[in-house]
């Protein structure tokens, strides 16, 4: 074969490539004009006298979230029912996305035209409807449901901050959703309290296989100790576009019936959230003031504290909180006041006694000797 044979041979094979490159093209541009067409019908309104679904997707998410606009019509169907989304500016990368705060308020606007919705939020916008609600008790929101919502946090927000320190701004939703920030305490403060106008059904991830599970939200986060909870298979990024195969979530929100099965035991693990409060004054936290010590009295470091930066829009820059991940017996924890003072001794054991998987607690330390209006007590 000549030089010139081999140019033909290259040409051909350049042409067929081609060929094949315009033809795969052509089906893909034909198949995103399908999903757009559809997309537009799904939005139109086909039941205007019965009150609309409302899907709220989580950190990272967006339309493709949910199911395709396709199967979006089948649900409008099978529920005799509208289906829209809300959508909100979120992402993996480093980015000035806002808090959830600010988020609410755009949901709150979002939500105005309506006088009843339901509502399934996945993983983070469970948390945004869960504080929206904290805000309006006279919100049109009837039924409720969460997807793998990390009610607690996510460890994973750690892996997010690390990408989020990339740029200067950092990632402030993760700030928020790390276990211990001041957005979840003043969330959780609460107790439910949010909730008791809306029926509500918690659904998480429990499996026993690794594939199956989910490995952004712990159980210990994910379940909700003021709800009727149930659990489903993984992986996390999943539930929402699989919400046609779970039917018992289908029922309540068209029924309002909860599921008939046994809820959801609390899962074994039990964690602790931690303040200190002296003489009023909420206390600095670092690992010179707070000491873990095992059952053998030997120094451990299995603890974390949260928060480094601001973690609320409402509350103030460097409130911390001791972060204790499965709590274990005869483990006892060490608080001195930053200042000096008495040294304040908190044991597992006591923490364990409330059968809940997260626990919160604040300690109030009242010292004279730190209390600048009682004098010098030396003197």
């Amino acid at each position: 074969m000549n030089r010139y044979d081999h140019l033909f041979v290259l040409l051909a094979g350049v042409l067929l490539l081609s060929s094949c490159g315009i033809k795969k093209s052509a089906e893909v541009t034909a198949d995103l004009w399908n999903t757009w067409e559809q997309a537009e019908e799904q939005m139109q309104p086909d039941f205007p006298d019965v009150p609309p679904l409302i899907l709220v997707h989580g950190w990272n998410g967006d339309e493709s979230t949910w199911p395709a606009p396709g199967r979006l019509i089948e649900l409008e169907n099978l529920l005799q029912r509208d289906v829209y989304m809300f959508t909100y500016r979120t992402a993996i990368y480093p980015n000035r996305f806002p808090p959830l705060e600010v988020v609410e308020e755009q949901f709150t606007r979002y939500l105005a035209p309506y006088t009843q919705v339901d509502v399934i939020a996945h993983s983070m916008g469970g948390l945004l409807v869960r504080h929206y609600l904290s805000d309006h008790s006279d919100s049109p929101i009837r039924r409720l449901v969460f997807l793998a919502t990390p009610h607690f946090g996510s460890n994973a927000a750690h892996l997010l901050m690390g990408l989020g320190s990339a740029l200067a701004e950092g990632n402030i939703q993760a700030n928020e959703i790390q276990p211990g920030s001041d957005f979840l305490w003043q969330l959780n403060e609460l107790e439910g309290s949010e909730l008791k106008h809306v029926q509500v059904l918690n659904v998480y991830i429990q499996s026993d296989t690794l594939i199956r599970s989910d490995l952004v939200v712990s159980a210990t986060s994910s379940y909700l100790p003021w709800a009727r909870n149930i659990t489903v298979e993984g992986p996390h990024h999943t539930l929402g576009e699989r919400l046609m195969q779970f039917p018992r979530v289908l029922d309540f929100i068209s029924t309002g019936r909860l599921p008939d099965t046994v809820a959801a035991v609390p899962p074994p693990q039990q964690n602790a959230w931690l303040r200190f409060r002296v003489n009023g004054v909420e206390d600095r936290l670092s690992a010179n003031n707070f000491k873990a010590y095992d059952a053998r009295g030997v120094p451990s470091r299995d603890f974390k504290l949260c928060c480094k930066l601001r973690s609320g829009l409402y509350g103030k820059a460097g409130l911390q909180t001791v972060v204790l991940e499965n709590l274990k017996p005869g483990f006892n924890y060490h608080f001195r006041p930053s200042i000096g003072g008495k040294t304040l001794i908190v044991s597992a054991d006591e923490l364990m006694q409330r059968q809940t998987p997260v626990m919160m607690k604040e300690f109030i330390v009242n010292d004279a000797r730190l209390d600048p209006a009682a004098g010098d007590p030396a003197q």
